[in-house]
């Protein structure tokens, strides 16, 4: 088992060899950098620069964006001040959004730093690593690259039209001098994720810690991302794999568990590490500055009871019991959202960020089933109705395939708000597939153009190859 050790001590290699400039990925130039000869030596050092790629997802920038997610969707809104946080209630992000600049360098961030371990270690610069050891880590280092990338194709580019020319910048190599590049197409993007999820489906290891991406975390990125380019049955396929897992995870039994147990939780497949005090986390705290939309009430106070009847007093009744949990008086804790009870006070415990756990893996085994060719819809009923079951609310009863499909959009939000932006993705999704109209979900959703974020021009000026996408 892998083990994560001296978080703060480790990130000091990495820190050496990667600088990130203040406009793109074209700006990155390494200060006081160790020479790339010296920097990966053995196993212990290519070790070291891989707990640094897991560090960068943690930082400032990256760990709350969810928030941001969940306010330009429909799962909530910012009511106070929270960085970069303009127009995204109204879904309009202006395109000198410095924030934006920060969440797009960041994952670039955690590419550049991928493949510098990556050329390092495939090179042989790792004297004496065995060939486990060697693919463990080239595992690792892939599957952060290829979130960093799905991330950014979400975030900036037209991720649900394989036909697009916009798509995100790709590369592969280490850069430490500027070299601007223009934006791949999506399938190019869609391409290299694929391809470094299932090398690490292949070569991950298994019964890691949760905070480490083994060969399970591929395969349910694998099956997510299936899922988005229309690739139905081999969705399913490694969904259903994932659920039925020899690791050891599975649905907690109580829905608070997940929360209560942080990245420990047997269904949190992966959540980066979070600690007390210097050790870090999340930003998540944060929530405290957003709200629940009408939207997640109302959709929470139809599950239990009579219309508009549910309670947030005591333990609160009448609300859909996840709803409940994070908001209700009683379990609200000190950011009024259960999901992250932990506050920003010095030398606190930090809160967890939930990239992916096993519900929504369910949910992406019953939309992948149902929307399959000759699609077993009683299966992906089952799966909807597992998280339906463990919330304690009416299972669904089938009907037909488009009710269906549109219980497990609506179970998503009720399952996954204000974890990853999930929701929002599939309000993006289900449009293009012509399930539903996304202005009907939220009203200022007026054009396709705003299911795509501005490409910020701090970026456009550190890389003039880059071009902006349409209506910004």
């Amino acid at each position: 088992m892998i083990t994560y050790k001296n978080i703060l001590k480790t990130t000091a290699c990495l820190t050496l060899v990667l600088g990130m400039g203040s406009c793109s990925i074209d700006d990155i130039k390494p200060n006081n950098q160790l020479t790339q000869e010296n920097t990966i030596r053995d196993e212990a050092s290519a070790q070291q620069v891989l707990n640094g790629v897991y560090d960068l997802g943690r930082e400032f920038d990256l760990a709350f964006f969810p928030l941001h997610l969940a306010a330009y969707g429909n799962e909530g809104m910012i009511t106070g001040g929270l960085s970069g946080g303009q127009g995204f209630n109204t879904n309009e992000v202006p395109v000198e959004n410095r924030y934006l600049t920060n969440v797009y360098n960041g994952h670039y961030k955690i590419i550049n730093a991928a493949n510098f371990l990556i050329q390092e270690v495939e090179a042989g610069m790792a004297v004496g690593i065995s060939e486990e050891s060697k693919m463990s880590i080239l595992s690792q280092a892939k599957f952060q690259r290829a979130f960093s990338y799905f991330n950014l194709l979400r975030y900036f580019g037209q991720f649900y039209d394989l036909d697009s020319s916009y798509g995100v910048v790709v590369r592969t190599e280490f850069s430490s001098e500027l070299n601007a590049q223009p934006r791949s197409s999506v399938q190019e993007v869609y391409n290299l994720i694929i391809e470094d999820l299932e090398f690490g489906a292949a070569n991950g290891p298994m019964f890691v810690e949760h905070f480490y991406t083994g060969s399970l975390a591929s395969k349910a990125l694998l099956a997510k991302v299936k899922l988005y380019v229309g690739d139905y049955a081999g969705s399913a396929v490694l969904a259903n794999e994932v659920i039925n897992n020899g690791e050891g995870y599975a649905l907690e039994f109580q829905y608070g568990d997940i929360f209560n147990n942080s990245f420990y939780s047997s269904e949190v497949i992966f959540a980066p590490f979070s600690g007390p005090g210097s050790e870090g986390g999340s930003k998540m705290d944060q929530i405290n500055r957003t709200t629940f939309s009408e939207t997640l009430r109302s959709l929470a106070d139809a599950q239990v009871g009579l219309a508009n009847d549910g309670d947030l007093t005591g333990t609160g009744a009448a609300y859909d019991p996840r709803f409940s949990f994070a908001y209700s008086d009683a379990t609200k804790g000190v950011n009024a959202q259960g999901k992250y009870p932990f506050g920003s006070t010095v030398g606190s415990q930090n809160n967890t960020l939930y990239h992916l756990r096993l519900a929504e893996v369910y949910l992406i085994h019953a939309e992948a089933e149902a929307r399959r060719q000759g699609g077993d819809l009683d299966a992906a009923l089952a799966s909807l109705n597992a998280l339906r079951d463990r919330a304690g609310v009416t299972p669904i009863v089938l009907a037909d395939k488009a009710s269906l499909l549109e219980d497990i959009r609506q179970e998503k939000l009720l399952e996954l708000f204000f974890e990853n932006g999930e929701s929002w993705f599939d309000v993006v999704r289900y449009d293009v597939l012509g399930d539903l109209t996304a202005s009907s979900v939220k009203a200022t959703l007026t054009s396709g153009n705003k299911f795509v974020l501005p490409i910020p021009s701090q970026v456009l000026i550190g890389n003039k190859a880059v071009n902006q996408n349409p209506g910004y």
